[in-house]
């Protein structure tokens, strides 16, 4: 299979790319130009070359597109719709990736496909809309809606997981406290894990919305208190209230989803995300555990 990958550097986009190639598929990353000239970059790239386009780059701020809307419906409508154009003059399917935060607040436990989606924050909104210009440009698409991303190497800037180390390790240096909040949960996700299941979904011939993330549920708390259990750190992680945060974005306090159509389907069930968390201590983040800095 021959992809179009956006976002190919980028936490999910980089697992999709190592998944894709580790399978003897061909993955191009696509640079981003500017919009007007976005078209015919498209024309160029997609013309015989290409048998999916996988769309996984987009402004994930939740914070600044809350404060810049404009810019948020820019980088994940308006750049998703114009991608979406493209895939149908080159008769390529499209795969997009999208949030189970678009469900909103309106529910207490895990999201299946079927449920109402009723974003509270403009991230989630354009997600929403960029899904509904997606699917209604072919019905060969496909939606893939994940969230609580975590992977990649330690450097980057957000590596929750490295980033939650290094938290953990400031505060037993000072003395000082650790928070966490108690009242969003979720589901943490390793972008191993998403990027191979997408691949499957994408050769299965299958359209339209799948949730897909790992099993289990977690609020911020327990995940983060799971983070510095592993890591090995004696700090125990103080309960907080999502209002510690202060933050401008309404996000939703349940972001859980479930695999219904998967399981449904007889598909495999995805790992706990416990285990998966564990071995992505063990091996991708080895180094960054056993206290070293990451270019060492």
């Amino acid at each position: 299979m021959k992809i179009l990958l956006t976002g190919a550097g980028g936490l999910l986009g980089s697992a999709i790319n190592a998944a894709a190639t580790a399978r003897g598929w061909t993955c191009r990353p696509m640079p981003r130009p500017p919009l007007p000239e976005l078209p015919a970059l498209l024309d160029a790239l997609l013309d015989g070359e290409c048998d999916l386009v996988i769309h996984a780059a987009a402004n994930t701020n939740v914070e600044a597109c809350e404060a810049d809307p404009p810019a948020c419906y820019r980088d994940n409508l308006l750049l998703t719709e114009l991608i979406a154009t493209g895939a149908v003059r080159a008769n390529a399917r499209m795969l997009f990736v999208s949030s189970t935060g678009v469900y909103g607040a309106h529910g207490s436990e895990p999201y299946c496909e079927y449920d109402a989606v009723q974003p509270t924050t403009h991230h989630h909104r354009s997600k929403a809309l960029a899904e509904e210009r997606v699917l209604t440009a072919s019905p060969r698409n496909l939606v893939v809606r994940t969230g609580w991303l975590f992977g990649g190497p330690p450097a980057n800037p957000k590596n929750f997981v490295a980033r939650r180390i290094d938290e953990a390790r400031a505060a037993l240096a000072a003395g000082t406290a650790m928070g966490s909040n108690t009242q969003q949960r979720g589901i943490p996700c390793w972008s191993d894990d998403v990027a191979a299941r997408m691949l499957d979904l994408a050769a299965s011939g299958l359209a339209g919305t799948f949730n897909c993330v790992n099993n289990g549920t977690a609020s911020r708390h327990e995940y983060v208190s799971e983070i510095v259990r592993l890591a090995g750190l004696p700090l125990d992680v103080q309960p907080t209230s999502a209002a510690a945060f202060n933050r401008k974005a309404r996000v939703s306090d349940n972001e859980m989803a479930a695999n219904w159509k998967f399981d449904t389907l007889g598909w495999p069930p995805m790992p706990d995300w416990r285990d998966s968390l564990a071995t992505y201590l063990a091996t991708g983040l080895a180094v960054h555990v056993n206290g070293e800095s990451a270019g060492k």
